[in-house]
């Protein structure tokens, strides 16, 4: 019996410290802000990445507000920190809304 207790604690114990944490999360097609163009391909991404924020926070970042002032903002971030991923200069955007 006290197997069982002992398995079942472990089991417990795994799944708690598993779970990931709230800020946890995957972007894909991410890269560094070094690597950002301002291209086509980095536009759909950036209004992809920022339409998928709001339907997750059933937010509104970005609405009255031409794409192309959007652009010029990241575009700042990235050349005055090109270390940076490009989704640390979506999230600056969005903390300035």
């Amino acid at each position: 019996m006290k197997k069982w207790f002992l398995l079942l604690f472990c089991a417990f114990a795994i799944a708690f410290v598993a779970i990931p944490t709230a800020d946890a999360y995957t972007v894909k097609g991410m890269g560094k802000c070094k690597g950002w163009i301002g291209g086509e391909d980095d536009r759909f991404w950036l209004l992809g990445f920022l339409s998928g924020y709001n339907y997750a926070k059933d937010a509104n970042v970005g609405r009255g507000v031409e794409s192309g002032d959007i652009y010029k903002f990241v575009t700042r971030f990235c050349r005055e920190r090109p270390g940076d991923d490009r989704g640390d200069a979506v999230t600056a955007y969005i903390a300035t809304q």
